[in-house]
């Protein structure tokens, strides 16, 4: 019993089995070719799992099938095969074969050959005359040039009879004549033939591109009962990217909003898919197709057989693959320059949204967490590389909506909504558009908020609310001595509404927080009278009626000293990845940046008031 284990466990593990020779024994041309479909593609961040499905009834014999034509660089470490319902017979082999789109002897590239030789002599003879042309006029000029230098000599010696000499010189001139008329017919020609050439080049060096450009064919061997099954091929390929955006649907004051997530789907994997079961993932797909394994722990000296080899990395092959002969592959099939052209700025956007992409679902994987959305409709993704927006959630949620103002990040007032993630799927990092009754706002970025957990989101600028920060330079001063300096604030907040109808909203300032001994803030005033929270933060709730106005005063001085250390390198902030700057609470932290980020440390808030002086 043992044995047999162990015998299954080696042939389940080996990449493409042979069992025997009556399954080896089919190739390429024995084998029966399949109707197959796409019916199911799962995308992640850098690829695209396919799952093709054709109608079989396989003999009680073993019998060959073949999935012909599929692209060179998928990953045969991936193929998987199943037959469905399972008693409808048994797999026995399956084999992954290398072959060509042409071969370097087919007759249509003979034939091409030969084309492009025989225009390409006939321009050669046509070049071949020119050259005797050539040579007849440059012997019509010596004989004009040893006729003048005869002329006086003969003149010296005897008398010349103008007919003589006319004739001579009728004689060069009409061969020249003739000579020129035929290098321009000759030349005519050469421009007739040379597009011809072209075309038969082009044609000849495409034919040469198809016995370069590899496909696969698998051949399953199966061992059926001829009851009609499904048979399903599953492979990986490169080729293939998606990146989340969302869109916010609100009206002012709603109680709820519409959420609507998508999936950019971009793909140049070489296949179509049209109407397939499209699901999207945040997981690494390798995790999914690999086993893990442990060395054994053992005691004594004795070693387990390795029953599972490790081997190479397939897909990083497929990709190379995919690299090198992706684009000559479109063109082959795709004549058209200008097709081209896209084609390739489409290939450069989805190279670095998978980079972008990768970063994204590498920080949710190191939070344990991965997500699989399925499509919410059969969808059709062309294999041009052009993005495609799928739908894959939509819900209404519970809204709570606030003015915030944080007049030292920017001077404009804040809408934002507070939602609560109600459904059962997490709602991923990306872009969100900002649509306010019916009116296109803009673009914001979500952070992530797994099922249940609450989030905010920038929703415009209030524009009734008018907000302004000055420096009371009357009541501040700055004092350098030595290697000590002393500054003196005075900021002055303004908040006003514009509006006829009373509004809302949270007022936000602050006061530095020194971490450090060499920095010393003192003297802090506040009018009204607040009191700043551990962090330095201010905050007054504000009911501003009609055209009302508030004046608000923040007041410290600093003691630090005149040499401040150098600004630290700024830092690329990637959506979803905490970057230590934080924004001003109450604003979403994707939202901050277009409101301007507030200062990296208490250093660099010290010299931007500096600059104020």
């Amino acid at each position: 019993m043992k044995h047999s284990l162990i015998f299954a466990l080696l042939i389940s593990s080996a990449p493409h089995p042979s069992l025997g020779a009556e399954a080896t024994a089919f190739v390429d041309d024995d084998a029966q070719p399949l109707a197959s479909r796409i019916t199911q593609v799962t995308v992640y961040a850098d690829r695209a799992q396919v799952t093709r499905v054709a109608s079989v009834n396989a003999p009680a014999e073993a019998t060959g099938y073949l999935f012909a034509k599929l692209p060179g660089w998928i990953d045969e470490g991936s193929v998987r095969v199943s037959l469905t319902p399972p008693e409808a017979g048994q797999v026995l082999d399956v084999q992954v074969r290398r072959t060509y789109l042409a071969r370097a002897d087919d007759s249509d590239i003979r034939k091409a050959e030969t084309a492009a030789r025989d225009i390409g002599d006939e321009i050669a003879a046509l070049d071949d005359e020119k050259g005797i042309l050539d040579a007849q006029a440059k012997q019509l000029d010596s004989i004009r040039m040893f006729s003048l230098e005869k002329l006086p000599k003969d003149v010296a010696t005897r008398e010349i009879k103008p007919e003589e000499y006319g004739a001579s010189v009728k004689f060069i001139a009409s061969s020249l004549r003739e000579i020129a008329q035929a290098k321009r017919d000759l030349e005519k020609k050469r421009r007739e033939l040379q597009p011809e050439l072209n075309a038969r080049q082009r044609q000849l060096n495409e034919l040469r591109q198809r016995a370069q450009l590899e496909q696969r064919n698998v051949v399953v061997t199966l061992k059926g009962t001829a009851k009609p099954a499904a048979l399903s091929l599953t492979y990986l390929l490169p080729g293939a990217t998606w990146e989340p955006v969302h869109e916010l649907r609100a009206t002012p004051d709603g109680r709820t909003v519409s959420l609507t997530s998508f999936a950019v789907v971009m793909q140049t994997t070489g296949e179509d898919w049209t109407d397939a079961a499209l699901s999207l993932s945040t997981q690494k797909s390798t995790e999914t197709m690999k086993i893990p394994e442990l060395e054994a722990l053992l005691v004594g000296g004795r070693k387990l057989p390795r029953l599972l080899a490790a081997g190479g990395d397939t897909f990083a092959e497929a990709t190379r693959n995919w690299a090198a002969q992706n684009t000559i592959w479109f063109d082959v099939n795709n004549r058209d320059f200008t097709s081209q052209q896209a084609y390739r700025a489409n290939q450069a956007a989805q190279l670095g949204n998978i980079k972008r992409v990768e970063q994204v679902f590498e920080i949710l994987q190191e939070r344990g967490t991965t997500a699989h959305f399925p499509a919410l409709s059969p969808q059709i993704v062309r294999s041009d590389g052009r993005p495609v927006r799928v739908p894959i959630g939509t819900a209404e949620l519970a809204a709570q909506h606030r003015i915030f103002a944080a007049p030292e990040m920017s001077l404009n007032a804040a809408r934002i909504v507070d939602l609560t993630n109600a459904t059962r799927q997490p709602l991923l990092p990306g872009r969100v558009s900002l649509f306010l009754g019916g009116a296109f706002l803009g673009l914001t970025e979500a952070e992530f908020a797994a099922p249940g957990e609450g989030f905010a989101l920038y929703l415009g600028v209030a524009d009734q609310v008018k907000l302004s920060r000055t420096l009371d330079k009357k009541r501040s001063s700055l004092a350098r001595g030595g290697s000590k300096t002393r500054m003196q604030v005075s900021f002055v907040v303004n908040v006003e509404n514009l509006s006829d109808q009373g509004v809302a909203l949270q007022l936000t300032d602050r006061i530095p927080v020194s971490e450090s001994d060499e920095v010393r803030v003192s003297g802090a005033r506040i009018q009204p009278e607040g009191k700043p929270d551990a962090k330095g933060l201010l905050h007054w709730d504000l009911n501003l009626a009609g055209k009302q106005a508030r004046e608000f005063r923040i007041e410290y001085t600093l003691e630090y000293p005149t040499e401040l250390p150098k600004t630290p390198k700024s830092v690329t902030a990637i959506p979803g990845k905490p970057t230590g700057i934080a924004p001003m609470p109450g604003i979403p932290a994707a939202s901050a940046p277009a409101l301007a980020p507030p200062s990296s440390g208490i250093h660099e808030q010290i010299r931007s008031l500096e600059r104020k002086f």
